[in-house]
C-alpha cells in the first residue's frame, strides 16, 4: 500500500510538473525567448520538406549573423516538426505549430523530472531526496528553458538519464542492460547540445575508472573492453548518423562547427563576422578582468550576470528578477555548497574500508572474528562524486572560454548541463548539516517539507509576477 501511495504521489507531481510548464510555453508570443524564430525555422522547413536542412540554406541562414542552427544536432526539431505537423490536422491557428513545438520541450522537461525522482530515490533518504527533486525541477531557470524551443531542454534531459545510469552501476554494477542504457543516453547526449558534452568524457572516466579501481577484481581489462565495445556500438548505431550526415555536408566537417563560422565569416554582417566581433581577448583583457567587467548598461559584472541568468532570466535576458529575490538563491544554495564541506574528506577522497565477519565454532561456543582493515581501491560514491564534479565544472569552462575569444555572453543556460550534479551537491551540503545539528527524524522532515513547499511556491511566484506580466 506505501508502494501504491508513493507511486500516485509521484504520478500526481510530474502531472504538475507538466502543466507548469506548459503553463510557461503557452502565455509566451512567438520568439519571446532567445533565438526561438531562428529554431522554428528549422521546424517548419523540415515540415514543409519533410527532409532535414543544409547548414547553410538561404531559407533558414538568418540575415545578421549568417548561419543557422541546422549546423548543431537538431533532434527537438525534428519532434517538433512531428508536433506541429499533428497540430495542423485540427486547427489552422497561427500559433498552433509553435505551441506544439514547445510541447516536446515540456515533455522533456517532465522526463527529466522523473529521471531525478528515481536517481532522488536511490542516492538519498526520504526527506533529503524530495528537495533534491524539488531543487531541480523548480528552478525558475531551469523551468523557463522548457517552456520553448530549443536543444538545452534535451541536453538537460541526457544529463539526467546518464547520472540515473550512472547510479544504477553504482548500485548494482556494470551489466550488459546499464551498459546499452548508457549508451542510448549518451546518444541523445550526443544529439542534443555541446555543452553537454562534458558528460559524454566524464562518462568514459566513470565507466572505465569504476571498472578499474572500484571493483573487487581490479583492473578489469577484459570486462571494460567487452562492455566498452557494446556502449560504442550502440552508440554509433544510434548517433552515428547525424556526424557522418556532417562529414559528407560538410567535407568532413563532423561537428558542423568550423563550417558555421566558414558561413559566418562569409554572409554575417560585418560587425559580427568572426573576425571582426568584439571580445574580451580582441580588447587585450584577461579573463579574470572578463569575469568582473560590467560593460554597457549590464545590471552586473559577466560573472554575476552568469549566475542571476542560471537562477532564472527571461525573454531575450533582458527579465530579470528583483535582485534581492535572485540573492536569496544564491544565499540558499551557498550555504548547500558549504555544507558539503563538512563531510568532505568522507565523501570524496577516503578510500573504503573493507570489514570481514567470520563465525567459528569451538568448545566455548560460537566465537565471531572481525577484521578491519584499509581497502587499496576506490570507494565507488568517492569516484562518483568526482565525475560529478567534473561534469558540472566542464560547461562553466566552456562558457569562458566561448565567451572569452568567440561570443561574449553571459547566458546561464548555457550552464543548465550542470544543473544535476549542481543540485546534488546542494542537497548533499544540507544533509550534512541536518546530520550535524539536528537530531530528530521529526524536526528534519518538517524542515525539508518547509523548505520544498517554500521553494516550490518561489516558482510559482516568479511566473506570476515576474514572467507573466510582460504578456498579459
Amino acid at each position: 500500500m506505501n508502494k501504491r501511495k508513493e507511486k500516485i504521489v509521484e504520478i500526481l507531481f510530474l502531472t504538475g510538473v507538466f502543466v507548469f510548464l506548459l503553463f510557461w510555453a503557452v502565455v509566451q508570443p512567438f520568439n519571446a525567448s532567445p533565438d526561438e524564430a531562428m529554431k522554428y525555422q528549422i521546424v517548419e522547413y523540415i515540415m514543409k520538406y519533410g527532409t532535414l536542412p543544409h547548414g547553410g540554406d538561404p531559407e533558414i541562414r538568418h540575415e545578421l549573423w549568417g548561419i543557422s542552427y541546422a549546423f548543431n544536432p537538431i533532434l527537438p526539431y525534428i519532434a517538433g516538426a512531428v508536433f506541429g505537423k499533428a497540430a495542423l490536422i485540427f486547427t489552422s491557428a497561427e500559433m498552433a505549430p509553435v505551441i506544439a513545438a514547445r510541447i516536446v520541450n515540456v515533455l522533456f522537461g517532465t522526463a527529466t523530472a522523473a529521471l531525478t525522482i528515481k536517481t532522488g530515490k536511490k542516492l538519498f533518504q526520504k526527506e533529503s531526496s524530495k528537495v533534491f527533486v524539488v531543487l531541480v525541477c523548480f528552478l525558475p531557470g531551469a523551468v523557463f528553458i522548457n517552456s520553448y524551443i530549443n536543444t538545452d531542454s534535451i541536453a538537460l534531459f541526457s544529463t539526467a538519464w546518464i547520472v540515473w545510469c550512472w547510479v544504477k552501476a553504482l548500485k548494482n554494477g556494470w551489466g550488459k542492460g546499464v551498459c546499452i542504457e548508457l549508451a542510448l543516453a549518451l546518444s541523445v547526449c550526443a544529439l542534443s547540445y555541446y555543452n553537454a558534452y562534458g558528460f559524454i568524457l566524464c562518462s568514459v572516466f566513470f565507466f572505465a575508472g569504476s571498472i578499474m579501481f572500484c571493483e573487487d577484481k581490479s583492473w578489469n581489462y577484459k570486462k571494460m573492453f567487452s562492455l566498452g565495445f557494446l556502449i560504442i556500438v550502440v552508440v554509433v548505431i544510434c548517433a552515428g548518423w547525424w556526424f557522418v550526415r556532417n562529414g559528407i555536408l560538410y567535407h568532413g566537417d563532423v561537428l558542423g562547427m568550423r563550417t558555421s563560422s566558414e558561413y559566418a565569416q562569409l554572409y554575417a554582417r560585418e560587425d559580427l563576422k568572426p573576425s571582426n566581433r568584439i571580445t574580451p581577448q580582441s580588447q587585450g583583457m584577461s579573463i579574470w578582468e572578463m569575469l568582473f567587467w560590467i560593460p554597457g548598461e549590464w545590471k552586473f559584472n559577466w560573472l554575476v550576470t552568469v549566475a542571476v541568468s542560471f537562477i532564472g532570466t527571461f525573454g531575450f535576458l533582458d527579465i530579470f528578477m528583483p535582485k534581492a529575490w535572485s540573492l536569496v538563491y544564491i544565499v540558499v544554495f551557498a550555504a548547500g555548497i558549504a555544507g558539503v564541506f563538512f563531510q568532505i574528506r568522507r565523501q570524496f577522497f577516503v578510500t573504503g574500508l573493507q570489514k570481514s565477519v567470520r563465525h567459528a565454532k569451538d568448545n566455548a561456543g560460537d566465537t565471531v572474528y572481525i577484521t578491519i582493515r584499509k581497502n587499496k581501491r576506490w570507494d565507488m560514491k568517492n569516484y562518483f562524486h568526482l565525475c560529478l564534479l567534473a561534469a558540472m565544472v566542464i560547461p562553466f569552462i566552456l562558457l569562458v572560454k566561448y565567451a572569452y575569444s568567440s561570443d561574449f555572453q553571459a547566458q546561464g543556460r548555457y550552464l543548465m548541463p550542470m544543473l544535476i550534479p549542481f543540485m546534488y551537491f546542494i542537497t548533499l551540503g544540507y544533509t550534512n548539516i541536518m546530520d550535524k545539528f539536528v537530531k530528530s527524524q521529526k524536526v528534519k522532515r518538517w524542515i525539508s517539507n518547509l523548505f520544498c513547499i517554500v521553494y516550490i511556491a518561489s516558482a510559482i511566484g516568479v511566473y506570476i509576477f515576474v514572467f507573466v506580466p510582460n504578456y498579459m
